[in-house]
């Protein structure tokens, strides 16, 4: 047993039935998790400052340049300053090998060492899933496969090339023009690009393409170079959004908005997703908000089987990770080693978690390099709620704000230590649509609002419908049981208006206002984030609210959609 797990056994009281749920995991994913077991029995070695690692693939773009790289490397550091160089070159196998070169086979034990020991990674060749890039690690990548690519809009392009770039600290391109098109129009990362692109000037270097090694390697100016920033406003802030496309639709609406209110003067926002095995999801992720930089997880944790247990075992007991200095140090670490693997060592001035589909994402805003850390509550007070909502409240103390839904009644279900960070997230009501831009439906002579609409199988459509309300009808808020002065006043209102009622006591309204409508809380989660919304709240004459509320999140929805407030 190891410390950690002695640590857990004397700290859990449902040690055992943890560890079976951990392990039954382990075991019905095993084939997955066992692709990244090599990797991270070597990961953790120190990395050496003065090993070269060459990953060349002579079939691709760039790899003149990498060879040259390496004989620079072998003549002017191998033999005087007691530098290593390993490589691993596919198809150059008809190649004499040089002298002072370790050649490793891909994929093998000793590549992977090289993948995590080495100072300086250079290569051209698609690094493993399993690799966690390191701060001290200096990764150099042409890339120059993108100048050619007709299309960024794939799944692969997000997962692979997306991440692989905010891994490397250089890159290479033909001209400034060419790196501005492919990085800033054609694929927008560029504009959260901590690293350099390297532009090779008209006269050359006069040592040979090889010393660009030189620069890379001592930060001098090396002549007949250009080194330049993507970033050419370093006053902006890079923000990103940490979220799931498998999360509730509203989630995924709240995550539209939010990121279409970021001031674009101000910030650069990146959108993460974790992996979508559909291609539904995958095209309506890349549909949405194209200018948008956006990156997409893939694979699992660069872990061993013995701590991918002892993370399972941990990851729904924050009491420990908040409590324990040993546990908070080892689970820093997962997490730490997991954003290196998704993100490289960039840093961020913000990191917002925003829905999620587990609990990883919590542990990866929590430990991530940022300045600030927000939560936007979407989904994950109900789901900590299934269970020990106490000892996550608690958890949430790890962000520096919190943002509520603005259908959340009572900010006090994120408790007392939470009182100073939480706020409710404003309504984030949909741009309003030019007149007749609202898709409807007649139905049995009743007009119904698309409010979404999706592709199946076979050419079908499937379409979310909600009934338009009868212009000059009036909205209740349902969430308390009327008084009975309330019931004599909606009782007159509804001889000449039509009553529609909202709320979790709306069954009460409708034992003595039969013709009244109740409404489901779609109306409060999703639709006022839709353009629809203009169309059905504007049918209303009037709000009636209830005084009684300490806040009332649907008078604030009312109020956003111009819908006056009437008072019985």
């Amino acid at each position: 047993m190891n410390e950690i797990e002695k640590i857990l056994k004397d700290n859990m009281e449902d040690y055992e039935s943890v560890k079976r749920q951990a392990l039954k995991f382990i075991h019905e994913n095993k084939k997955e998790l066992s692709k990244n077991y090599a990797y991270a029995e070597v990961c953790g070695n120190p990395v050496e400052a003065s090993h070269f690692f060459f990953l060349i693939d002579e079939k691709k773009p760039g790899s003149d340049l990498l060879l040259e790289m390496l004989d620079y490397a072998l003549k002017n550091y191998v033999s005087s300053e007691k530098a290593s160089v390993t490589a691993c070159i596919k198809g150059g196998f008809h190649l004499v090998k040089k002298t002072g070169v370790d050649y490793v086979k891909e994929e093998s034990r000793e590549y992977l060492e090289a993948l995590s020991q080495a100072g300086y990674i250079i290569g051209n060749m698609v690094l493993p899933g399993s690799f966690v890039k390191k701060e001290a690690q200096v990764y150099f990548n042409p890339m120059l496969e993108i100048y050619d690519r007709k299309s960024v809009e794939t799944a692969e392009f997000l997962s692979v090339t997306a991440r692989e770039l905010l891994k490397t600290d250089y890159i290479y391109a033909p001209s400034k023009s060419k790196a501005k098109e492919a990085w800033l129009e054609k694929c927008t990362l560029g504009k959260v690009y901590d690293g350099n692109v390297i532009i090779e000037k008209k006269e050359g270097l006069k040592e040979g393409r090889g010393s660009l090694l030189e620069r890379i390697r001592s930060q001098n100016a090396v002549p007949g170079m250009e080194f330049f920033s993507l970033r050419n406003q370093e006053e902006r802030k890079k923000v990103l959004i940490l979220s799931s496309w498998k999360a509730e639709r509203e989630a995924k609406l709240v995550v539209r908005k939010l990121a279409d209110s970021m001031d674009r003067e101000k910030y650069d926002t990146v959108i993460y997703s974790g992996w979508l095995g559909s291609k539904g999801d995958v095209k309506e992720f890349l549909a949405f908000e194209k200018e948008l930089p956006k990156v997409m997880g893939a694979g699992r944790m660069t872990l061993s089987e013995e701590d991918f247990l002892n993370y399972r075992m941990i990851e729904k007991n924050p009491a420990l990770y908040l409590e324990n200095p040993e546990i908070r140090r080892y689970m820093r670490m997962l997490a730490r080693r997991e954003w290196g693997r998704l993100f490289g060592s960039s840093s961020w001035d913000v990191v917002i978690m925003a829905g999620s589909t587990g609990y990883l994402p919590y542990y990866l805003a929590a430990e991530a390099p940022a300045k600030m850390k927000v939560l936007v509550d979407l989904d994950f007070l109900p789901y900590i709620h299934e269970k020990y909502p106490a000892r996550w409240r608690k958890a949430l103390t790890v962000f520096d704000r919190i943002y509520a839904p603005a259908d959340c009644q009572q900010l006090g279900d994120y408790g007392k230590e939470n009182r100073l960070r939480i706020m409710r997230l404003p309504v984030l009501a949909a741009a309003r649509p030019e007149e007749n831009q609202v898709e409807t439906v007649s139905y049995n002579g009743e007009t119904y609002l698309v409010c979404g609409k999706w592709n199946l199988q076979g050419e079908r459509i499937s379409m979310k419908l909600v009934q338009k309300p009868v212009p000059g009808s009036i909205l209740v808020n349902g969430e308390l049981a009327p008084t009975a002065e309330q019931k004599k006043a909606l009782e007159q209102l509804s001889k000449v208006h039509r009553i529609y009622v909202l709320g979790a006591q709306s069954a009460a309204y409708k034992s003595f206002l039969p013709e009244a409508v109740i409404l489901d809380g779609y109306v409060k989660k999703e639709l006022y984030l839709q353009p629809a919304a203009w169309e059905f709240f504007g049918a209303f004459e009037s709000y009636v609210g209830n005084q009684a509320l300490e806040y009332d999140a649907l008078e604030r929805i009312c109020k956003t959609f111009g819908v006056k407030e009437d008072i019985p």
